[in-house]
Protein backbone atom coordinates (compact mmCIF):
# COMPACT_ATOMS: atom_id res chain seq x y z
CA UNK A 1 0.00 0.00 0.00
CA UNK A 2 2.82 2.39 0.90
CA UNK A 3 4.52 1.62 -2.43
CA UNK A 4 1.37 2.59 -4.33
CA UNK A 5 1.16 5.90 -2.47
CA UNK A 6 4.84 6.64 -3.16
CA UNK A 7 4.49 5.85 -6.86
CA UNK A 8 1.35 7.99 -7.14
CA UNK A 9 3.12 10.85 -5.33
CA UNK A 10 6.14 10.60 -7.62
CA UNK A 11 3.85 10.69 -10.66
CA UNK A 12 2.20 13.88 -9.41
CA UNK A 13 5.59 15.51 -8.88
CA UNK A 14 6.57 14.66 -12.46
CA UNK A 15 3.45 16.31 -13.83
CA UNK A 16 3.86 19.36 -11.60
CA UNK A 17 7.27 20.25 -13.05
CA UNK A 18 6.81 22.96 -15.65
CA UNK A 19 8.86 22.93 -18.81
CA UNK A 20 11.04 26.00 -19.24
CA UNK A 21 10.15 28.14 -22.25
CA UNK A 22 12.37 27.67 -25.28
CA UNK A 23 15.03 30.36 -25.64
CA UNK A 24 14.60 32.96 -28.36
CA UNK A 25 17.17 32.59 -31.13
CA UNK A 26 18.26 34.89 -33.95
CA UNK A 27 18.64 33.45 -37.43
CA UNK A 28 19.91 35.25 -40.53
CA UNK A 29 19.18 33.65 -43.87
CA UNK A 30 17.12 33.39 -47.04
CA UNK A 31 13.40 32.65 -47.03
CA UNK A 32 12.19 29.85 -49.29
CA UNK A 33 8.54 29.32 -50.14
CA UNK A 34 6.72 26.32 -51.60
CA UNK A 35 3.25 26.79 -53.12
CA UNK A 36 0.68 24.34 -54.43
CA UNK A 37 -0.88 24.52 -57.92
CA UNK A 38 -3.41 27.08 -56.70
CA UNK A 39 -0.64 29.37 -55.40
CA UNK A 40 -1.32 28.64 -51.72
CA UNK A 41 1.77 28.55 -49.49
CA UNK A 42 2.34 25.00 -48.26
CA UNK A 43 5.82 25.38 -46.73
CA UNK A 44 8.25 28.11 -45.69
CA UNK A 45 11.93 27.52 -44.91
CA UNK A 46 14.72 29.71 -43.67
CA UNK A 47 18.19 28.69 -44.88
CA UNK A 48 20.71 30.18 -42.47
CA UNK A 49 24.11 31.52 -43.42
CA UNK A 50 25.74 28.47 -41.81
CA UNK A 51 23.72 26.16 -44.07
CA UNK A 52 21.22 25.07 -41.42
CA UNK A 53 17.67 24.78 -42.77
CA UNK A 54 14.74 25.67 -40.55
CA UNK A 55 11.17 24.69 -41.38
CA UNK A 56 8.98 27.63 -40.42
CA UNK A 57 5.83 27.00 -38.40
CA UNK A 58 2.91 28.11 -40.59
CA UNK A 59 1.10 30.19 -38.02
CA UNK A 60 0.10 33.80 -38.80
CA UNK A 61 3.66 35.15 -38.46
CA UNK A 62 5.18 32.29 -40.47
CA UNK A 63 2.69 32.79 -43.30
CA UNK A 64 3.35 36.53 -43.25
CA UNK A 65 7.09 35.85 -43.53
CA UNK A 66 6.49 33.63 -46.56
CA UNK A 67 4.16 36.09 -48.28
CA UNK A 68 6.29 39.19 -47.78
CA UNK A 69 9.88 37.95 -47.79
CA UNK A 70 10.09 35.08 -50.31
CA UNK A 71 13.63 34.73 -51.71
CA UNK A 72 14.87 37.61 -49.55
CA UNK A 73 17.51 37.78 -46.83
CA UNK A 74 16.04 38.29 -43.38
CA UNK A 75 16.96 38.59 -39.73
CA UNK A 76 14.42 36.48 -37.82
CA UNK A 77 13.85 35.83 -34.14
CA UNK A 78 11.86 32.99 -32.66
CA UNK A 79 11.99 29.67 -30.91
CA UNK A 80 13.33 26.40 -32.32
CA UNK A 81 12.03 22.92 -31.64
CA UNK A 82 13.14 19.63 -33.14
CA UNK A 83 10.41 17.46 -34.65
CA UNK A 84 10.98 14.32 -36.72
CA UNK A 85 14.64 15.21 -37.21
CA UNK A 86 13.90 18.70 -38.54
CA UNK A 87 14.45 22.08 -36.88
CA UNK A 88 11.19 24.05 -36.69
CA UNK A 89 11.34 27.81 -36.22
CA UNK A 90 8.32 29.57 -34.75
CA UNK A 91 8.87 33.17 -35.87
CA UNK A 92 8.21 35.94 -33.38
CA UNK A 93 9.64 38.79 -35.45
CA UNK A 94 11.61 39.42 -38.62
CA UNK A 95 13.03 42.21 -40.75
CA UNK A 96 14.79 42.47 -44.07
CA UNK A 97 18.50 41.95 -43.56
CA UNK A 98 20.30 45.27 -43.54
CA UNK A 99 22.99 45.76 -46.18
CA UNK A 100 26.48 46.20 -44.73
CA UNK A 101 27.77 49.76 -44.68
Amino acid sequence: MLAVVLIAGAALVCFAVEKAPAPVVKVQGIVGVTKDAAGVITAVTLTAKDGAIYDVTLDAKGMELGKTMADKKVDAEGTVAEKDGAQWLTVQSYAAEKAPK
